[in-house]
């Protein structure tokens, strides 16, 4: 069977639809529609990849572990040296003695093995901060830090204190605190009262051997003395982080971005691909010896001002080029050379270093973590002073990295040097193959039968694999970016669930989110620009209300959106002058209220029929005689190529200019030409998206179909469409898209794969015999793909069980992170800094928590009743595993939920392979009793209510044996459940009425396939 496959790749989703394909290989018929769910690898409340959180508690956990590791390995030399006793109880006495007292005393008079022992027992504690250039410039209190030592050195040369053990001996004399306390709650108020490093406590320990070792020789020998400083100072070096892969040569590390191979690269590539506009707004590329120019300024400075450019040009103020525009006036320079070349650093000698020597001082800047060392490097080989190299060393470089390998810059930027070239022309002049032919299909040729682990095809995009590998992960890499990564994973896994049940596809479309690829930084800076654009709407829609005596509350959605656009737009005429906006074609002047007047409409630049580009970037505000005149052409092909009386395209051009530039080149003779790029016409344009994660998918999915047979659409045209035919009231009974049902990426799904070039064809006709008629809409009657399409479209999607990826590993927040006090009968309590700071204060509440002992010390608290060791704190459970519904002997159903903290502990107590034998048993609970089912967060079970049949998901497992449940397609459903406006909620079960509802657990593969094992009572 031939089908088309179409996909929509969303960061937590994926809707697919199967369109059957008649001869012509046009779509006939939907065969079948369906829809995955899955978590996006991050963390809901600030978007940060729980990859980081894992990493950063594990972190946690691992400097625990090396403290003890290390107070054990200190006990045990200690004590085969002879300075501790043997005897257990002979030591631990010895906590009695005030080890501040004998580090002050070790100075001046003879200490006993035992009192030295606990004195270095103690300093072995907390050994101080050993800076690490590395880690210094992301932590955030590091500088903090660095003055509280600088300011204790001082205080300890002022009070005349030997070392550090002295200085708190006299503090803790005077009964001061001798904690380094971190003060202040904002990042400017921050201090600590003081902090030692870690050369205080080398200089300690050796002052301190030097005089005791002068006494009593025998005992303090120098083989004890190694071994014991080893132990105390001994720092494992931190594991260098690999970069990902080079683009073009993949064996190759990529290069950081604070190099100045990549920085000039950058430059190169940027300042290439700058033009002049010319009067009548045609882009003209520079000389070489205008491209050197520009670039010069750029070697020398972090940013250089379009202006600052055309006077170094020598060419007129009011020349404009292509990169510039409202939000953009200025070009990046070298950052590096501009940080290096400082004063206070290299100065004007920086320039002197060839591009070799420069690289490799910038690698050692990044790669030397200890700052010593990187110090006497600089002396020695670029010949500064020591405070010089020490500023060199503390300067902030761009950090991350490019997408080339050194290898690779050193064979592309010749080529950029050589000619005023695009970046596409030197790669092939540097012998590379194109990016396209890089591909895996394009090296081998070969089309599989299933799509491997993305990791195989795609290996110019993952990171390296690492040593002794555990999976196909760790064995070929992976992306870093852990929604990527999970998209890819959840893609294979649908994609060859639907060529197992299907075949192969004769052809795949696919649009991908853009979200999917962002990172947290760039989602959370577009949400913040999305709040700030809508604050402006709601502002001009007020505006455009005042003046039209409506009330915005009172708008339908269709007003506000024309209202909305009109004043954006207007804006947009001249933003700088609101006196001045004209009609870009006739030159009249639009005030407000002409501009809300039927005289003034919103038109297309570039004809709707050209270009199918609706977004705002194609539209302005003109008169409505004028967009008549226009008709369906360009604005040179209505007034520039012929003379129509009252329009001067000289003049059209003048005012375009004002405009933002996306805008402004539409308007020029080539504007058409220059939105098409490299197409070859619209349909191109409209039918190929060259982001780079849809050109991935595009690349992963070749390997199943040929790759002329994979098309990555933008999404511009799927929400049009979508609306054009009328899809979104299958769903939500409007026009407006339910995201409240996970159904509706299923939906989008076979929107994209209807859109081809017939129909793209057959709409844009449409558009231009409206056009032709005047009429307001962009088209007059939307040809369906086929006459039954929206019949089938609607039962496909009555049909579709969305499928949720389950999460059966008992993997997760065992408890909360804060520690509760345990005072009897349920009654906890901690202190907490109140908001406003200020000491802080005991809460008491009444909570159920997860009980600790002593497992190191069981003495430690005492006993309990039952003789085991009293616990004395505790935790809020984190979440909890599962809930098991068993059955008892007279055949009710009850349960036991199973916490994370449980799972844990049965893992730990049995190991990993028996523990989950015991999790998972099909048979029997934890407690023995025979088990009905088990059931996790997002199963899917059917139940009978109100005398209907229906699938749900599991959402929530209470502590209480409580479980919820919502319909399987239901989406946003924590946040519908507590909105008191909102008709959905929950429904609410125990084991008892899960019993009466004839509950069972079903199965639901990736691609829908329910299997239903029915009711056994």
């Amino acid at each position: 069977m031939r089908y088309r496959l179409a996909l929509d790749i969303g960061s937590t989703s994926i809707g697919w639809c199967l369109l059957r394909l008649d001869g012509d290989d046009k779509p006939v018929a939907i065969i079948r529609m369906g829809v995955r769910i899955f978590s996006d690898g991050r963390n809901p409340k600030d978007g940060t990849s729980l990859a980081v959180t894992r990493r950063n508690a594990r972190q946690m956990r691992r400097r625990r572990d090396r403290l003890l590791k290390r107070k054990e390995r200190m006990l045990a030399a200690l004590t085969r040296f002879g300075f501790f006793p043997t005897d257990e109880v002979q030591r631990r006495q010895l906590v009695n003695l005030d080890p501040y007292a004998l580090r002050k005393k070790g100075l001046y008079d003879a200490l006993s093995g035992p009192e030295f022992a606990r004195a270095l027992f103690h300093i072995n504690q907390r050994r101080g901060f050993l800076s690490n250039r590395k880690t210094d410039k992301k932590d955030s209190d590091s500088g903090a830090l660095k003055k509280a030592i600088k300011d204790l050195r001082d205080k300890l040369a002022q009070e005349n204190c030997q070392t550090l053990g002295e200085w708190l001996a006299n503090r803790h004399e005077n009964r001061l605190s001798v904690r380094a306390r971190l003060r202040g709650r904002t990042q400017k108020d921050k201090a600590y009262d003081f902090y030692a490093d870690r050369a205080m406590i080398e200089h300690e320990f050796d002052v301190l051997w030097a005089k005791q070792s002068s006494l009593n020789p025998a005992l303090f020998n120098e083989a004890a003395r190694k071994e014991l400083k080893d132990i105390l100072l001994h720092q494992r070096p931190l594991k260098p982080v690999k970069p990902g892969r080079c683009t073009l040569l993949p064996d190759e590390e990529r290069a950081p971005l604070a190099l100045p191979s990549t920085q000039r690269f950058r430059i190169y590539q940027e300042v290439n691909n700058l033009r002049l506009l010319t009067p009548d707004l045609r882009e003209q590329a520079l000389t070489l010896e205008q491209r050197n120019q520009v670039v010069q300024l750029l070697e020398h400075q972090g940013e250089v001002r379009f202006t600052k450019i055309l006077k170094a040009l020598k060419l007129p103020g009011t020349t404009k080029f292509n990169l510039e525009d409202i939000k953009r006036d200025r070009l990046k320079g070298n950052a590096t050379s501009a940080a290096l070349a400082k004063d206070t650093c290299f100065d004007e000698r920086w320039y002197s270093f060839d591009h070799a020597m420069q690289d490799d001082i910038v690698d050692k800047l990044l790669n030397e973590a200890s700052e010593s060392a990187l110090v006497s490097w600089l002396q020695e080989h670029t010949g500064v002073d020591e405070a010089t190299a020490e500023r060199i060393a503390n300067t902030s470089l761009p950090e991350g990295y490019g997408n080339l390998s050194r290898a690779a810059l050193d064979r592309i930027v010749p080529e950029l040097i050589k000619d005023v070239v695009m970046y596409s022309d030197a790669v092939k002049r540097a012998g590379f193959d194109s990016h396209s032919a890089l591909s895996y299909i394009q090296q081998t040729g070969e089309i599989m039968d299933a799509l491997p682990y993305y990791g195989i095809p795609l290996r110019r995009h993952v990171a390296f694999a690492k040593d002794n590998p555990r999976n196909d992960e760790e064995r070929y890499g992976k992306i870093a970016n852990p929604t990527v990564h999970i998209g890819l994973n959840e893609l294979r896994k649908v994609v060859n669930a639907l060529i197992k049940r299907y075949g192969r596809p004769s052809e795949i479309i696919v649009e991908v989110a853009r979200e999917l690829k962002l990172s947290r930084e760039r989602k959370l800076e577009i949400q913040r620009e999305q709040k700030e654009r809508q604050e402006l709407n709601d502002k001009q829609v007020a505006e455009a209300c005042v003046v039209l005596g409506l009330t915005p509350t009172n708008l339908d959605r269709a007003k506000r959106r024309e209202l909305s656009q009109k004043m954006q737009l207007w804006v947009e005429l001249n933003s700088k002058n609101v006196a001045d906006r004209q009609c870009p074609y006739t030159g009249e002047q639009i005030g407000i209220e002409r501009l809300l007047s039927n005289e003034v409409e919103i038109e297309h630049i570039l004809p709707y029929s050209m270009t199918l580009d609706d977004s705002m970037n194609n539209k302005t505000v003109s008169l409505r005689r004028a967009n008549r005149d226009k008709g369906n052409r360009t604005p040179y092909q209505a007034f520039g190529e012929i003379s129509q009386p009252g329009y001067d395209y000289e003049a059209i051009l003048q005012r375009a200019a004002l405009m933002p530039r996306e805008k402004t080149k539409r308007f020029a003779p080539d504007g058409y030409q220059r939105w098409l790029k490299e197409d070859k016409d619209f349909l191109a344009r409209a039918l190929n998206d060259t982001a780079y994660l849809s050109r991935i998918a595009k690349e992963y999915l070749s390997l199943v179909c040929h790759p002329n047979k994979v098309r990555a659409i933008p999404g511009r045209m799927t929400a049009l469409l979508r609306g054009k035919f009328g899809l979104n009231q299958l769903l939500s009974g409007t026009e407006s898209k339910n995201r409240n049902d996970h159904r509706h990426h299923a939906l989008d799904a076979a929107v994209i794969g209807i859109t081809d070039q017939g129909l793209l064809q057959r709409f844009a006709q449409a558009s231009a015999s409206a056009r032709v008629k005047q009429l307001d809409r962009l088209v007059e009657e939307m040809p369906l793909p086929w006459p039954s399409y929206r019949e089938h479209v609607e039962r496909a999607l009555e049909n579709i069980i969305v499928s949720h990826k389950p999460d059966h590993g008992y993997q997760g927040a065992m408890h909360e992170d804060t520690a509760w006090r345990l005072h009897g009968n349920g009654v906890v309590s901690r202190r907490i800094r109140p908001e406003d700071g200020g000491p802080r204060q005991r809460e008491i509440k009444n909570k159920s928590v997860i009980a600790i002992a002593s497992t190191r010390n069981p003495e430690r608290h005492g006993l309990d009743e039952n003789g085991s060791p009293r616990a004395y704190k505790g935790y809020v459970g984190g979440s909890n595993y599962c809930i098991e519904i068993w059955r008892d002997e007279k055949g009710k159903w009850d349960s036991d939920v199973i916490s994370t903290f449980e799972a844990y502990q049965l893992i730990r107590l049995h190991g990993e392979a028996e523990g989950i034998k015991r999790l998972r048993n099909p048979s029997y609970s934890l407690s023995g009793k025979p088990l009905v089912m088990r059931l996790m967060i997002n199963d899917l079970v059917r139940l009978n209510l109100g005398g209907n049949t229906k699938t749900m998901r599991v959402v929530k497992i209470g502590g209480n044996g409580q479980m919820f449940f919502a319909e399987h397609n239901e989406a946003n459903v924590d946040a519908r459940n507590k909105d008191d406006g909102d008709s959905f909620k929950y429904v609410s079960k125990i084991a008892g009425s899960l019993q009466t509802a004839q509950g069972r657990r079903v199965t639901v593969s990736e691609i829908g396939d329910l299997r239903d094992p029915g009711f056994r009572g």
